[in-house]
């Protein structure tokens, strides 16, 4: 036997792979494949082909595929309906972001699990239900008989995703399709999927295509990395090569957009412009319009994907993208001091707010009442932002939510530089209403959809400015866009005509069109991707610089906290158990909880140990 024979072939082995939405082309001859046992995370921007792939390899794209898809040596592109209905899910299965869409909602998720047991092998119904406990179980959920019987409502977002696994996992196939199947949960329930994935890989041997536009999740997790870049895959290598010593300015653009949690305070880079026109992409390299290395040669002739050693790269400039794109500048860090002596602009006093639910019949005990939040005292200084920080369920937002009259909580009292404000915001007078503005998490929710974008942000300056004639009014509008970096076309768009990142800032500068002393940020980059987050929190300090606005700011992510906030608060069931500076909370954690969550965080470092969280 020779050494040729001895070769493992790939699980998945895509070649030339092309597709096509009319006239878009989305991606564009990519190459790649996975090992047995292996992980590849593909990484990249919204619009960056990474789902398209994904769909094609499962055969559930829309648009026109051309190439070749080899999953565990059977040609998809050539599979019948009924063979590539066997081949789903039992050779290749695939993990969604959203688990509530892929879950069906009438139906128990031990029932669910059970039902694609039965529809690939030859268990009975009693066997089969057996086996989707065991599987519940294989997943690490607390008591999995019991969960079995339960709903998809009734279970955590965490637990949820576990459940989907477990289901992915029913007929052990030899691919696992991950796409983003954190984005959205807690880091500390992200870092138990995490773990979990790469317990799987360990004990079965499941090849694993991880679909992520956060590189610490993707180091957590894969063995190597693709960058793909509007459809074309501009570097491949091992995760230490890609994540380490990157040689495509988008890979080193993506890494230097990415709050850490340690090490010196950077400006976070934003890359600039948009994705470009996959009806026409450019004849050079796709990356030139947004590069900063670009040069006359990039415009005109498209890199090759050439290699070093295992380490590929699209990029003319590859051996000399280190003395290219020198570091960030450092932030200062007198930018961080506290204000001495400043009378604080927020108090929260004593708050507390109870969710009291009533029993499912009138014979059933209540259940018991949630203490969401706990109280709590806390300020925030002008031109100051107090970050709070906890998983979901902790009682960030609705502390929140209390501060912005949008819940009455049933004891304590909110005041703005000593003015105490009406718990209903609605019995708030105009200038208190104005005072207090708020960014929510999802912009789509929050932008009309009916309205144009001078509409949404002309209505505060109507609200609470001076009579403005039109033409003074739209100059305002024009300059409250510019100050969030979009330009006087966006004017007449609408919500739908603009991508995510741009209808946020379309909410950032509708909070400051108010003139605030105050504005909530709900989790404000949580939806976007990171390049495009650090572009909003950019803006968001150069605004806070400019007008000495506060900030309350709640988040889950440590890293975004670490680089926006003067103080920290930790939030957990209803209580602050950790409040400080960012360096003595993170620097010097005195709680066992604050640690685990520290030791959850993502980083480019694959953890040695799983995250462990007291009860």
């Amino acid at each position: 036997m020779n050494a040729m024979s001895k070769i493992v072939p790939p699980v998945l082995d895509v070649r030339h792979l092309s597709i096509t939405y009319g006239a878009l082309k989305a991606v564009r001859d990519v190459s790649f494949s996975i090992a047995p046992g292996e992980a590849l995370g593909l990484i990249g921007e919204s619009g960056s082909g990474k789902s398209s792939i994904a769909y094609a390899v499962m055969r559930y794209i829309k648009g026109d595929a051309a190439g070749e898809v080899h999953v565990a040596g059977q040609d998809i592109m050539a599979l019948s309906e009924t063979a590539l209905a066997k081949m789903r899910g039992k050779t290749a299965a695939m993990v969604y972001q959203d688990p509530m869409s892929a879950l069906n909602p009438a139906i128990k998720v031990g029932e669910q699990i059970a039902e694609a047991i039965r529809l690939h092998g030859k268990l009975g119904k009693a066997e089969a239900w057996a086996r989707s406990v065991e599987l519940l179980t294989r997943v690490h959920l607390p008591r999995p008989a019991d969960i079995a019987h339960r709903y998809p409502h009734q279970l955590s977002g965490g637990q949820q995703q576990r459940v989907v696994i477990a289901m992915a996992l029913a007929c052990d196939p030899q691919l696992l399709i991950m796409d983003e199947p954190t984005t959205g949960l807690d880091v500390t329930t992200e870092a138990v999927i995490l773990d979990l994935v790469n317990e799987l890989r360990r004990e079965t041997g499941v090849a694993v295509l991880f679909i992520s536009h956060n590189m610490g999740v993707v180091a957590q997790v894969c063995d190597r990395v693709g960058v793909l870049y509007a459809g074309q895959l501009v570097e491949e290598g091992t995760a230490q090569q890609v994540l380490r010593a990157p040689r495509h300015p988008y890979t080193v653009a993506l890494m230097r957009a990415m709050p850490g949690i340690d090490g010196p305070r950077r400006r976070l880079s934003a890359i600039p412009g948009r994705l470009p026109d996959l009806r026409n992409p450019p004849t050079g390299c796709i990356f030139v319009a947004r590069c900063a290395i670009a040069s006359s040669e990039c415009q005109t002739r498209m890199p090759a994907l050439e290699a070093a050693d295992t380490h590929r790269s699209r990029c003319h400039y590859r051996d000399e993208i280190e003395q290219r794109m020198p570091p960030e500048p450092l932030v200062e860090e007198a930018d961080l001091a506290e204000a001495a002596g400043a009378r604080p602009r927020l108090q929260i006093v004593d708050i507390r707010k109870t969710f009291r639910a009533r029993p499912a019949l009138p014979f059933m005990r209540a259940p018991a009442p949630v203490h969401a939040v706990d109280h709590v005292t806390l300020d925030i200084a002008p031109g100051r932002t107090l970050a709070v920080v906890g998983e979901s369920g902790s009682g960030k937002s609705t502390l929140a939510r209390c501060v912005a009259g949008l819940i009455v909580p049933e004891q304590g009292a909110i005041r703005l530089e000593n003015e105490v404000l009406d718990p209903l915001v609605q019995k708030r007078d105009r200038v208190a209403q104005q005072a207090v503005q708020f960014v929510f998490q999802n912009p789509d929710a929050a932008l009309n959809p009916h309205w144009t974008v001078a509409e949404i942000v002309g209505r505060p300056m109507r609200l609470y400015g001076k009579d403005l004639d039109p033409r003074g009014l739209r100059h305002r509008i024009i300059e409250q866009l510019e100050a969030v970096k979009l330009s006087e076309r966006y004017i007449d768009l609408y919500p739908r005509e603009m991508s995510g990142g741009e209808k946020q800032r379309v909410s950032i500068a509708r909070a400051f069109a108010a003139r605030p002393r105050l504005i909530i940020c709900d989790e404000p980059t949580s939806a976007l991707d990171i390049s495009v987050q650090a572009a909003i929190l950019n803006e968001l300090l150069a605004l806070q610089r400019q007008h000495g606005t506060s900030y309350l700011f709640i988040s889950h992510d440590l890293g975004v906290v670490r680089h926006v906030a003067h103080q920290v608060a930790i939030m957990r069931h209803g209580k602050i158990v950790e409040h400080g500076p960012p360096s003595a909370v993170f620097g010097a954690p005195r709680e066992d909880y604050t640690r685990a969550l520290i030791a959850a965080i993502p980083t480019l470092e694959p953890r040695s140990a799983p995250v462990l969280l007291t009860a």
